[in-house]
């Protein structure tokens, strides 16, 4: 039995390591885009708290898995940002862009 359990608390440490190892230091910010500038965004995150994330030459865009730009952000789009760092001094590796938070309604036809 002791064999047995210690094969399976094997198992899911190697199961679990490689998603854990994948982030390799990055803090994620997820949300929607509050304000920003050339040289930062804020992230309103679900719990409610606005995150500042420092974005620089080196930040990569992408949107549907695409190549974007920084131009391409607007506020009310929700994102997914990974950045280095702690959290008052957050510098963006990557924003990834998605749908605006509240689409505005289709013109009547």
């Amino acid at each position: 039995m002791t064999k047995r359990t210690t094969a399976l608390a094997l198992l899911a440490v190697m199961s679990l390591s490689g998603p854990l190892l994948a982030h390799g230091g990055y803090t994620h910010v997820i949300g929607t885009v509050t304000a920003m500038d050339a040289t930062h965004v804020e992230v309103k995150t679900k719990a409610g708290k606005t995150v500042s994330v420092k974005l620089s030459e080196t930040t990569k865009f992408t949107k549907d898995g695409a190549a974007a730009a920084a131009k391409d952000m607007l506020v009310g789009q929700r994102v997914s940002v990974e950045a280095k760092g702690h959290e008052d001094a957050l510098e963006a590796s990557e924003v990834k862009l998605g749908v605006m938070a509240n689409p505005a309604p289709a013109p009547a036809k």
